[in-house]
C-alpha cells in the first residue's frame, strides 16, 4: 500500500502544477507566448521544489530511525520501532538492528522481505551461515555465491518471491480498479467536466499503475527463477 499511495503521490505532483499554473493563467486573462512562459517556469517550479521537499522529508525520516535505533534498550523495544516506522527502509534497518543484537531465521527472513539493498543480502547471508546448522551451512555458501555471481555488482534487487507477488497484485489489481472505475464514470456521465476529468484520470493514472504491474511482473518472474538457488 505503501508504494501505491507514493506513485499516486508522484502522479499528482505531475498533474497538480499544471492545473494549478493553467487556472492561475486563466484567472488573470495571460494568453500567449508569455503566458506558456510564465506556465513552464510555474509548474517546473512547483514540480521540483515537490521534489526537493519529499527527498528532504525522506532523509529526515530514516536519520531519525538510525536515532531511535541507538536508543532503543532490548529487542522487544525494536520490535515496537519497526512495526511503528512506516518505509521498508526503516524497517529493514531496524531488522538489521535485531539480527545484530539476536540472530534468528524468522528475522533473517524479514529482512530479506523488507530489504531492497544489494549489501543488506551480505548481512543476511553471514548470518544464516554462521548460525545455521552444520548440515546447512554448505548450502548457504551456495545460496550466497549464486547470489553474488547475479547480484554483486547490483544496487538494489528484489529476491523475495512471496513479497513481489503480493506486490504484483496489488497494482495488478489497481490497475483494473482505476480501468473499470472510469470507465463506468465515462459511460455513464452526462457531465462533459467530469468525463473529461476521468478519461485524464484513466490515461494518467492507468498508464502510471501499468508500468509498475509490468515491473512488479517482472520482478516476481526472475525471483520465482532464483528462489531455489538464491
Amino acid at each position: 500500500m505503501r508504494s501505491i499511495i507514493k506513485m499516486v503521490g508522484i502522479l499528482i505532483l505531475f498533474i497538480f502544477p499544471a492545473l494549478f499554473v493553467n487556472y492561475f493563467l486563466i484567472s488573470f486573462d495571460i494568453y500567449g507566448e508569455s503566458g506558456m512562459f510564465i506556465s513552464q517556469i510555474g509548474i517546473i517550479g512547483i514540480s521540483l521544489a515537490a521534489i526537493l521537499l519529499y527527498l528532504r522529508g525522506k532523509r529526515l525520516y530514516e536519520a531519525k530511525t538510525l536515532m531511535l535505533i541507538d536508543g532503543a534498550k532490548s529487542i522487544e523495544d525494536l520490535e515496537e520501532l519497526r512495526d511503528k516506522r512506516i518505509s521498508y527502509d526503516s524497517k529493514a534497518a531496524v531488522t538489521k538492528a535485531i539480527l545484530l543484537k539476536s540472530f534468528s531465521e524468522e528475522e533473517a527472513a524479514k529482512l530479506k522481505k523488507y530489504t531492497n539493498k544489494a549489501a543488506d543480502m551480505d548481512h543476511y547471508y553471514s548470518g544464516l551461515i554462521k548460525n545455521a546448522d552444520p548440515s546447512l551451512r554448505e548450502e548457504y555458501k551456495i545460496r550466497r555465491d549464486n547470489f553474488n555471481k547475479k547480484y554483486k555488482h547490483k544496487s538494489f534487487v528484489y529476491i523475495d518471491f512471496k513479497e513481489n507477488l503480493r506486490m504484483s497484485l496489488k497494482w495488478l489489481s489497481g490497475f483494473f480498479i482505476i480501468l473499470i472505475g472510469a470507465g463506468l464514470v465515462q459511460k455513464f456521465t452526462t457531465i462533459k467536466d467530469l468525463y473529461v476529468l476521468a478519461y485524464i484520470f484513466q490515461m494518467v493514472f492507468g498508464l502510471g499503475f501499468m508500468i509498475n504491474t509490468v515491473i512488479w511482473l517482472s520482478r516476481t518472474l526472475r525471483s520465482y527463477w532464483d528462489k531455489d538457488y538464491i
